[in-house]
């Protein structure tokens, strides 16, 4: 079977990783004789990763594209130009399938019309799926009902739970829509580091203060770090002997700063640490870890944090339920409960749960996942694919 794999995004983040994680599934299979992979040059971290792959692995092979899906948003003429051009590297490759990394439905269009173009079947990779604008302006309604027919354009679809594939069902009836779960280093669930030890190395006080870490991009609009920036200030006392570590990078690094600046209450606790390449000592250094997103697919970080025994309180979205209790949940709008769990979060227990993870998120339940994905798309579920329950009640057996 020959696949490619199709990545136009300038960032190297948590979707780009799975995607690593994805190649080496293929790589590894017999059943993949060739893995044509397309990402672009202007992604060096990313290229160069798949660049080291190819040189360890004749199966696969490496195009350069000229652009970045950043660099041609908003530019028809140009997201025209490089449609043409992939579809014609398509055409030549002769691909049975065509996986397309994208993050919205919105993204990696360029590769999903060319595959469409060129008659390759186009399997969207795709972590977050869009709800319908509630009370949404005329805008937002154009906006939605172009995101309906995009929705349409994929022959199948990798997502990563039953409720994101149910989602994707109801948008797009048609296609087949197929579960990979993510998976994470083993390390994060053998590691010797203790947290004494974590905070030793990260130069953070072990004197009783109890450390919150928030890790992931710095995005108002998804990650809510402001959100969280309002929990502190309107709970101040409870977060008087605590430290709040705000582990990453992205679009909204200058906003935080300024509001963190700007803010005595702010200021006094919490510590902008930028990015880091390894989070497991923050991980392991926290006391309870903190996502109060508006939309998630399935976070690594939560595995990571939940794998290295330490709680993470998230907020209820995106069938978040599915993988975590009750107690680590909160109403997404509600600052009150969201106090309130990070700090009962951290008397509670952690093993069964862990347990579940350390099972659930293996790499070999991905890799076979990965495999039977592409293999057996017009399956109704694969095989390899686990059933997830709708809720976690780990922690009340």
């Amino acid at each position: 079977m020959k696949v490619g794999i199709y990545c136009d995004s300038g960032i190297n983040g948590g979707h780009e990783e799975m995607l690593k994680r994805f190649m080496l599934a293929l790589v590894a299979s017999a059943q993949f004789d060739t893995l044509h992979i397309l990402v672009p040059h202007a992604n060096e971290a990313l290229f160069r990763y798949v660049s080291e792959l190819s040189a360890a692995h004749p199966k696969v092979k490496v195009i350069g594209l000229s652009y970045t899906a950043e660099s041609i948003r908003g530019n028809v003429f140009a997201l025209l130009r490089m449609v043409r051009s992939t579809a014609a590297s398509l055409r030549a490759l002769r691909l049975d399938k065509l996986v397309i990394a994208q993050g919205t439905i919105a993204s990696g269009l360029a590769g999903l019309f060319a595959a469409r173009y060129a008659r390759t079947v186009a399997v969207s990779y795709l972590p977050l799926v869009d709800d319908a604008p509630v009370n949404a302006g005329r805008a937002e309604k154009i906006k939605w009902l172009v995101k309906r027919v995009l929705y349409r354009v994929p022959n199948e679809y990798i997502t990563l739970n039953e409720h994101l594939r149910g989602k994707l069902k109801k948008l797009a009836p048609g296609a087949g829509a197929m579960i990979l779960e993510n998976y994470v280093d083993d390390r994060f669930s053998h590691s010797t580091l203790t947290r004494q030890g974590a905070r030793a190395t990260l130069g953070l006080p072990d004197d009783g203060t109890t450390i919150i870490a928030h890790i992931g991009r710095l995005n108002f609009q998804q990650k809510r770090q402001d959100f969280l920036m309002q929990a502190i200030e309107r709970h101040a006392d409870a977060f008087r002997r605590t430290l709040v570590l705000i582990v990453g990078e992205g679009p909204d690094d200058a906003r935080l700063r300024a509001l963190i600046a700007a803010n005595p209450a702010l200021s006094a606790c919490v510590r902008m640490v930028g990015p880091q390449k390894d989070v497991l000592p923050y991980i392991v250094a926290a006391d309870t870890l903190v996502l109060p997103s508006a939309y998630e697919g399935v976070p690594l970080v939560m595995i990571e944090a939940v794998l290295a025994q330490r709680p993470i309180v998230v907020s209820r979205v995106s069938g978040l339920d599915s993988y975590l209790p009750d107690a680590l949940l909160f109403p997404a709008q509600d600052h009150d409960a969201f106090v309130a769990r990070i700090f009962a979060a951290r008397d509670l227990p952690l093993a069964k749960l862990t347990s579940e993870f350390r099972r659930r998120f293996s790499r070999e339940a991905f890799d076979a996942q990965a495999q039977n994905v592409l293999l057996q798309a017009d399956a109704p579920r694969s095989a390899g694919a686990q059933v997830v329950p709708k809720h976690s009640d780990v922690l009340a057996k």
